[in-house]
Order: structure tokens, then C-alpha cells, then sequence
């Protein structure tokens, strides 16, 4: 997955970033198995934003659940609500 330096930052995005609105209408088990996909094939970047209200809690509980695991800062939410997504899981 091509990834470039985002800004004047140290991380390095994906070119892809996934939007997050995919979510809204599907269930935690779906949207976990695309989060999985998503990790597998190295995307690093999710657009959220508050009216994705859903979609925004089902990337949070994945994120919560396997941060620990394997994502270790590797992931950048990207949209209007940053702090906010991120308080999701803390």
C-alpha cells in the first residue's frame, strides 16, 4: 500500500483512506471484519465524522478492542471530530 508523509508530521498515510459512512447501515460484526481487511492490506487512515453517529462507535469498539493488539498508533481517524473519536477509546 503506497503511503506518503502526511503534512509536517512523522506519519505516514495511506493514499487510500477509508470512509468510515460505509458503516452506518451495517452491524458490528460486519464492520469489524472490513476494519480486519482494512488492517490486513495496510490502510492506516479512517474518515469519521459526527454525522457518521454509528459508524463512529462501530470503528470505535474495534479500535478499543484490538489497539492493544497490533495498532499501537499505526492508525490516523481523519475528520472534524478527532478528539472526540479518539476519547472513544481511551
Amino acid at each position: 500500500m503506497e503511503k506518503r508523509r502526511l503534512g509536517k508530521t512523522n506519519h505516514m498515510s495511506t493514499v487510500i483512506t477509508f470512509g468510515a459512512a460505509a458503516f452506518i447501515k451495517k452491524t458490528q460484526r460486519e464492520a469489524d471484519r472490513v476494519m480486519e481487511l482494512l488492517l490486513e492490506r495496510g490502510v492506516n487512515q479512517i474518515d469519521v465524522a459526527p454525522e457518521y453517529e454509528v459508524a463512529k462507535e462501530r470503528v470505535g469498539k474495534w479500535i478499543k478492542e484490538h489497539r492493544k493488539d497490533h495498532l499501537q498508533r499505526r492508525w490516523l481517524p481523519f475528520g472534524s471530530e478527532v478528539e472526540g473519536f479518539l476519547d472513544l477509546f481511551e
